[in-house]
């Protein structure tokens, strides 16, 4: 007979079982399994274009196939253009209780005109589970 355990309870408990740091912020009950959790992150914000004006990123972290999503994450922002800045700066941000961490991407004052595209990547640890994802060229305008 399966039980509803709670998430947070469930969740300490499987990563525990697994040598895995804990987590916390789920959402919900759901009904347990065997087996390890999975967790995926996407981007779910880019701007259309990258300018002078400060745009942002998003990304999110969640368990596939469930409405969860992970608190606390520590999410690493880089880009492939030196013209380009984050704020912060360091790139690194931690998730909301929604599990959305949100980066501010602009063009610097001395961008050369020639400049055309940049790619985002992100990328995040949880225990021995490493996710790195990259968002499609986004056009740069410098103006």
């Amino acid at each position: 007979m399966k039980k509803l355990v709670s998430v947070p309870g469930f969740i300490i408990l499987c990563l525990s079982a697994a040598g895995f740091i804990t987590l916390a912020f789920f959402i919900g009950t759901w009904t347990a399994s065997a087996g390890k959790v999975e967790v995926t992150g996407r981007f779910t914000a880019v701007p259309g274009s990258i300018t002078d004006t400060a745009g942002y990123v998003e990304y999110t972290v969640s368990v596939p196939g469930t409405d969860a999503n992970l608190a606390g994450v520590a999410v690493n922002f880089a880009i492939t253009s030196r013209y380009l800045s984050l704020n912060p700066t360091s790139g690194t941000v931690v998730t909301d209780a929604d599990g959305i961490a949100r980066i501010e991407v602009a063009t610097k004052p001395d961008a050369p005109s020639w400049v055309r595209t940049a790619v985002v990547e992100a990328n995040f640890s949880v225990g021995d589970l490493s996710v790195t994802s990259k968002t499609a060229p986004i056009p740069i305008e410098v103006g």
